[in-house]
């Protein structure tokens, strides 16, 4: 078996004889026709749909993939429905290219050179491919020491129809200081929270929770992510507090003193990576020109992604890694369905006055 340890055993001719041959078969095998089914076992051990192990063949579809049928739930699925491949057209080496320019935080004109897809196709693989992402990073339990905060942000109806709106138009180029001009101003029912968490090996947490001021309600939400071993730092806010104790969490609370310069806690743990995480978010916000709150935690989740691969995987790697996690994930949505995402909040009844 090829691993590490048999590799590291061969001298460096040999380890180049390897070199050459792996790149001649890759040539070989990756053409401008490779598939991204062939990448995915060609073996389904369940219904994508039910979770049922009780299906049989049905036929072939127009591209001679095997297609199966369910006998719980009636429905015709195949190797790769709800997977990021489903419903596309696009081939390997466009998907590389895609996340590639992801990883590199590109615009979607930028992208739209780069794969040679419009827009429009652009903006459907990018959420398909924040959806699979996200699926994957759910699965890790914050462990060990545990840094907590909350973040908040405007609602954006960034794309919505005029008929769908819950709210008139806002008046865009009036002056601040314009007495007729309706806002509100710090942490309001306006606002929307968002719970981020790092815990000591880079896992993180970064999750809408709701709209309005940070509670311990928005905390519990999120109280399975939380290993019952763990220590919360915080900032000494009431909220975290009250959600460490009621699970029994250990704290490290950070208070400040006057003239002190470094806000760290008795143990010297700070809110450093906490902070540099909401900044980062600001950044992506403004990178974006806005993101609608409909589409807001597929971006949350693709920054989390980011940065951990970041900390984790060589920059020559990351494009491969993230493609062959992203080929595993899970998207329950069509393109279709991509623009009528359930808002996190409930918008009506925030706006009916």
């Amino acid at each position: 078996m090829i691993n590490e340890t048999f590799l590291n055993h061969l001298k460096p001719v040999e380890l180049e004889f390897i070199q050459a041959f792996i790149y001649k078969l890759t040539s070989d095998k990756i053409t401008l026709d490779t598939t991204n089914s062939e990448n995915i076992e060609s073996t389904v051990s369940r219904c994508p749909h039910c979770g049922s192990f009780h299906f049989v063949k049905n036929g072939f579809n127009k591209k001679h993939r095997q297609k199966y049928l369910c006998r719980d739930c009636g429905k015709i699925f195949s190797d790769t429905t709800n997977t990021i491949f489903s419903h596309t057209r696009s081939h390997y080496h466009t998907w590389t290219t895609f996340i590639a320019c992801e990883l590199n935080q590109m615009t979607l004109e930028q992208e739209v050179v780069a794969t040679g897809k419009s827009k429009t196709t652009c903006f459907h693989m990018r959420h398909k491919l924040y959806a699979a992402i996200g699926a994957h990073i759910r699965n890790t339990l914050l462990k060990g020491i545990v840094k907590m905060d909350s973040t908040f942000t405007g609602i954006n109806l960034k794309g919505m129809k005029a008929k769908n709106m819950p709210r008139i138009s806002k008046v865009r180029g009036k002056s601040k200081t314009d007495t007729n001009r309706k806002h509100k101003r710090g942490i309001n029912s306006h606002k929307v929270c968002i719970v981020t968490a790092i815990d000591e090996w880079d896992t993180m947490l970064l999750e809408i929770a709701g709209n309005g001021a940070e509670s311990t309600e928005k905390y519990q939400k999120y109280v399975e992510r939380f290993d019952k071993d763990c220590t919360i730092v915080s900032d000494g806010k009431q909220a975290i507090l009250e959600f460490a104790s009621n699970n029994q969490f250990q704290k490290d609370t950070i208070r400040p003193k006057p003239n002190q310069k470094n806000y760290t806690s008795r143990n010297g743990n700070s809110l450093g990576e906490v902070n540099q995480l909401h900044q980062e978010f600001k950044q992506m916000i403004k990178h974006c020109h806005g993101v609608s709150i409909r589409h807001l935690q597929h971006y949350l989740d693709w920054l989390v992604f980011r940065k951990q691969m970041k900390y984790q995987i060589r920059a020559e790697a990351r494009k491969t890694k993230a493609y062959m996690l992203a080929m595993k994930g899970s998207v329950s949505f069509v393109t279709k369905d991509i623009c009528s995402f359930e808002l996190p909040i409930n918008v009506l009844t925030l706006y009916q006055n």
